[in-house]
């Protein structure tokens, strides 16, 4: 068995957590059968019912520097100066097109102690967005089905190129 890890997404004591719950004011996801909750220094904050869910994007950068709250204010200051904007950038965070009511929900997480790959991050935003967009996202907070699917996932071979056929398959199986 490979270790249960792809990218952001852990598997910690039990649960599939995205982020670091150990961090400094620490701010993570977990996958649970109920929904996404969304927890904020060691307190659940929020529970997102998987039903809402439209579709899930993930954006991380592979080391912490790349995803410090501190160079995204500096960077958006500097920028402001010159009359431009960024787009894209900073904090690591999950966003989300929710249902009843219609609305977009952004949920920022603190990084891990370690650097994240960049195929990682790119498989685990596929794995996260194709599975809510084939209407299985309830299987998200499944421990053993996303397992299952992160280690078919991680053992890909970096030549494939195109991760969405390969991945499609594995989320609906």
């Amino acid at each position: 068995m490979t270790a249960l890890i792809l990218g952001p997404l852990e598997f910690i004591e039990g649960e599939w957590i995205i982020g670091d719950p150990t961090a400094r004011e620490s701010r993570y996801l977990k996958l649970q059968q109920r929904g996404l909750s969304y927890w904020a220094q060691g307190a659940e904050a929020q529970v997102i019912p998987w039903s809402r869910l439209m579709n899930l994007h993930l954006t991380a950068q592979p080391n912490r520097l790349g995803n410090s709250r501190a160079l995204a204010v500096f960077t958006d200051l500097a920028l402001a100066l010159t009359g431009s904007s960024r787009r894209g950038g900073g904090e690591a965070y999950l966003a989300a097109t929710l249902r009843n009511p219609y609305e977009d929900w952004v949920a920022h997480f603190s990084h891990g102690s370690r650097d994240y790959r960049k195929r990682e991050i790119r498989q685990a935003e596929e794995l996260l967005k194709q599975t809510v967009e084939c209407g299985r996202a309830a299987k998200l907070g499944d421990p053993q089905w996303a397992a299952e699917r992160v280690e078919t996932i991680a053992s890909l071979t970096a030549g494939s190129r195109h991760m969405k056929a390969p991945i499609g398959g594995i989320v609906r199986s």
